[in-house]
């Protein structure tokens, strides 16, 4: 009978041979998790943009006028031409006066303002004009539709495309 202590833990060895398997996982797994979170990304800042003019349309039919999305790269007053980036931010208001800025007053309630959830996807809109307009009718009055894309890849895209009847959507271009 052996009555000695046993040493309990690992050999260097098996300690190596662990470490090599961790790694080895890492690298074949990393890169692979980075692609899904940066098309998580692309599709999250899509459907957010989705959200917002779904809502500009409802707020157009449900006040019966017409309601503008524009480009702003402060979140106080719209861009006057289309030189900024969408994903710096937008406002969503009610254009009295259908000059397509919004001027701040009653007239003009400002219904949304919707800055940059994140860096990882910048959205570009197709079309020079730096705004779209609903009708009180909810239709399009411009057309337009904006690609999604991922900042560190373009590999991941998603396109909200507007339909004449102002209805959006979400597709793969």
């Amino acid at each position: 009978m052996d009555t000695s202590p046993r040493a309990n833990g690992f050999t260097l060895l098996e300690l190596m041979v662990a470490l090599i398997v961790v790694s080895i996982l890492l690298v074949v797994g990393l890169p692979s998790f980075s692609a899904t979170v940066r098309q998580n990304c692309t599709v999250t800042t899509a459907n957010t943009l989705l959200t917002v003019l779904t809502a500009a349309r409802s707020e157009a039919l449900k006040r019966d006028r017409t309601v503008t999305v524009c480009l702003s790269v402060d979140g106080e007053h719209c861009a006057s031409s289309s030189a900024g980036s969408w994903d710096q931010g937008y406002l969503m208001f009610v254009d009295s006066d259908g000059d397509h800025l919004y001027a701040g007053t009653v007239a003009e309630p400002l219904l949304k303002v919707e800055r940059p959830l994140s860096t990882c996807a910048r959205i570009t809109k197709n079309g020079d004009r730096p705004y779209i307009r609903y009708s009180g009718l909810g239709r399009m009055l411009d057309a337009a539709s904006f690609t999604v894309a991922a900042t560190s890849g373009a590999r991941f895209e998603r396109q909200v495309v507007i339909s004449p009847t102002g209805r959006p959507r979400v597709e793969r271009p």
